[in-house]
């Protein structure tokens, strides 16, 4: 998912998907999940599209509260870990291939792409993945996302986004050491994945991996979203706290369709 900048991707999503989990589901999941869940509901949406689902967080979640959810992604091998997740759990949900740049599936009350998947593209992109979400909801959908906040990214808020972890997964042991630093100018994240992976066989490996993420304040947002046909309705964090502009490292943006 790149354009006129190679942004890469995390490792997990290209060559370890069965860690995805075990790296991107931390322990305030639920919670966050349930701040989404409320917003779309005090809207009265009941159809969801979720555009970047990876493994299905938020469409397990969603769906168990009574949302009618399909869930969309770009990698081929993290839907088939959602596929058999829906089989497990008795639950018959759709899971559909696509980029959220160009993926048609119908009209829903709400379109969602959480946890800085937006960060995956470009600016460019990202305009072009906003008249694509317009055509995927009703009138007067909502689009509700998150990103970090570029306005808030000092050094020391960088220090406390660094992830040190050991966890197992996909038949190893991996100790991950995750580090980035910022581009203030074009607005870049770039992260630098450092793994040390002890496998059940007794093999042992190092991996590097860099990606960028394209991060934006809030007044970016608010400007593209309005040039693509939305209003703003609501900017806090992921846990619905308020919102502070040079304080709160990230923004969950909760935008609506204009006819």
């Amino acid at each position: 998912m790149t354009s006129e900048l190679d942004f890469g991707l995390p490792l997990e999503y290209q060559l370890m998907p069965d860690w995805f989990d075990a790296h991107n589901i931390k322990a305030d999941a639920d919670d966050k999940n349930a701040s989404l869940r409320e917003i779309l509901s005090a809207n009265g949406v009941k159809t969801v599209l979720d555009m970047t689902c990876g493994t299905g967080s938020q469409v397990f979640h969603l769906n168990k509260y009574g949302f009618d959810v399909i869930g969309s992604d770009f990698s081929p091998k993290l839907l088939d870990i959602a596929r058999e997740k829906s089989k497990a759990l008795g639950r018959d949900i759709p899971f559909v291939d696509g980029d959220m740049r160009n993926i048609q599936v119908g009209q829903f009350d709400a379109v969602i792409t959480m946890f800085n998947a937006i960060g995956h593209v470009s600016k460019h992109d990202f305009s072009k993945t906003l008249g694509n979400v317009y055509n995927n909801l009703n009138p007067g959908g909502l689009y509700v996302f998150d990103i970090f906040n570029l306005e808030a990214m000092s050094g020391e808020a960088i220090k406390s986004l660094e992830v040190i972890q050991e966890k197992e997964a996909g038949g190893a042991r991996f100790h991950q050491h995750q580090s980035s630093k910022i581009d203030h100018e074009k607005g870049l994240m770039i992260s630098t994945d450092h793994y040390d992976i002890h496998w059940h066989d007794g093999r042992r490996e190092q991996r590097q991996n860099t990606f960028t993420l394209q991060i934006y304040t809030a007044d970016e947002l608010s400007d593209l979203l309005q040039q693509s046909g939305f209003e703003v309705v609501q900017q806090s964090t992921l846990n619905g706290s308020e919102f502070i502009k040079d304080k709160s490292l990230e923004i969950l943006t909760v935008a609506k369709k204009l006819s």
